[in-house]
């Protein structure tokens, strides 16, 4: 509730899903961002947080970030497609190996 009301004081409005605004604590100007800078952003502050590639990988292919559970309480489909996202990285990387 508290970041809702923050949202609001901050840009006069409710937040949107099709609006994306990124902006930190202290700044009182939205920047609206392109998809693709906010993916770089994301895959940037993964790779820094030290995220396994294989759970980078899985967000690239899927847009799907999760925690244990997160990843527990996701439908079948989704849990489903981000297996796979992750199975083909492995796959990957096992070829890599091999023709190295």
């Amino acid at each position: 509730m508290r970041e809702k009301k923050a949202f609001i004081n901050k840009l006069f409005r409710e937040s949107s899903r099709d609006y994306k605004v990124f902006f930190g604590d202290n700044t009182y100007v939205s920047i609206g961002l392109s998809e693709e800078a906010i993916e770089s952003t994301i895959k940037r502050t993964m790779l820094a947080a030290c995220i396994p590639q294989h759970l980078v990988y899985a967000y690239k292919k899927t847009g799907i970030i999760v925690n244990e559970d997160g990843y527990r309480n996701m439908s079948r489909e989704d849990r489903a497609e981000y297996d796979r996202a992750i199975d083909e990285y492995f796959e990957m990387e096992k070829k890599q190996k091999s023709t190295q």
